[in-house]
């Protein structure tokens, strides 16, 4: 009889555990994405200079006259 009265208690014990180890996971998980996401974005600005220099090469080979 006094078993059943501690089961309860260490199924919800057991049950808060395991959603504190789910919650933190989920933490941990975005971190990591605004942490790449901010990896992303800067590495969009330093390949900018690269994007528009491209641009130009291939705007002055369009304008040179082909004999």
């Amino acid at each position: 009889m006094h078993l059943l009265w501690f089961v309860p208690t260490v199924v919800l014990l057991a049950g808060a555990g395991a959603a504190w180890l789910l919650l933190r996971r989920i933490a941990e998980a975005s971190d990591d994405v605004v942490v790449g996401a901010r990896q992303l974005e800067k590495l969009g600005l330093r390949l900018a200079p690269v994007r528009s220099e491209t641009g130009r090469a291939r705007a002055s080979i369009d304008r040179i006259q082909r004999r």
